[in-house]
């Protein structure tokens, strides 16, 4: 497989940026960066989908250079903001937890690149991110030896380090999840068993509302898109 080139990353970022916003399809921008870089199709898709799991900080499972993520974060940093770099950290942690987790390999490039880029961020961390480098990090431990693993854990401290960072919201509606629930009448829309407790202070059902197209990757915060759904369930949809 040929080398992607510092050029055809360029363009691919620009396009991507493009295709994420509207202004171009994803098969025109492909074929624009096949005629004018030589980047295959392939290729070109795959970093349009990269694109647009960074800024929704969801997991991609394609491979995707150290040079490119790296120019990738810069970037976004500069021409979206804060919260898309955030978000492109998240992602890329959990690129290296899915990919680490196949048992191929450290992608230990990719994890300098990251760290060092968080690094260079001033303030605190993004909670997302935190979460995702954590994450990534019990896939590395998981791929240890048991005996490495027990080695580490003697000479560890018992009481966590405390790490300071920014959440992330949505002012989500309130009218959404009420109607959502109400229409559940107590029952999982996605298992169809029944809430597995009710609530102390009140004796409600216990369901979650999970939107199937989730907020951070463009989903809507409406009655359309949502769904009642046990613990159990949600977990799934989030990380089945």
């Amino acid at each position: 497989m040929a080398t992607i080139t510092g050029n055809q990353i360029h363009a691919a970022f620009a396009l991507a940026g493009e295709v994420y916003d509207g202004k171009i399809t994803a098969s025109v921008a492909a074929a624009r960066l096949n005629a004018e870089t030589g980047l295959n199709l392939g290729s070109a898709r795959d970093f349009f989908i990269q694109f647009r799991s960074m800024l929704s900080a969801t997991v991609f499972k394609r491979a995707l250079s150290a040079e490119a993520a790296e120019y990738f974060l810069s970037n976004l940093l500069t021409t979206r903001g804060r919260l898309a770099s955030d978000s492109a950290v998240a992602a890329l942690w959990k690129h290296i937890a899915y990919y680490e987790s196949l048992g191929h390999g450290n992608l230990n490039k990719l994890r300098i690149v990251v760290t060092s880029f968080t690094a260079s961020l001033p303030g605190l961390p993004s909670s997302d991110a935190a979460v995702a480098e954590f994450e990534a990090a019990v896939v590395a431990s998981q791929n240890d030896s048991e005996s490495l693993r027990a080695k580490r854990l003697a000479n560890s401290n018992p009481v966590p380090s405390v790490q300071m960072v920014v959440v992330r919201i949505f002012r989500r509606n309130p009218d959404v999840v009420a109607t959502v629930l109400a229409r559940a009448k107590g029952i999982c829309e996605s298992c169809a068993a029944p809430a597995p407790f009710t609530r102390s202070h009140d004796g409600a059902p216990y369901l979650e509302v999970h939107h199937r197209k989730q907020l951070a990757a463009g989903g809507e915060d409406t009655v359309g898109n949502a769904e009642a759904v046990c613990p159990n369930c949600h977990r799934k949809a989030h990380y089945g």
